[in-house]
């Protein structure tokens, strides 16, 4: 079976602003995932 694993996931736009810090996701085989965003 397969899976992904994202570890400590982060977003910094351009004039420093953090969108996202330290995300951990584990998605398994079967599951359905979706990132939506600028």
């Amino acid at each position: 079976m397969a899976k992904v694993i994202l570890s400590d996931v982060g977003k910094v736009y351009d004039d420093g602003t953090r969108a996202v810090t330290g995300l951990d996701l584990e998605i398994e085989d079967g599951e359905l995932l979706v990132l939506v965003g600028p």
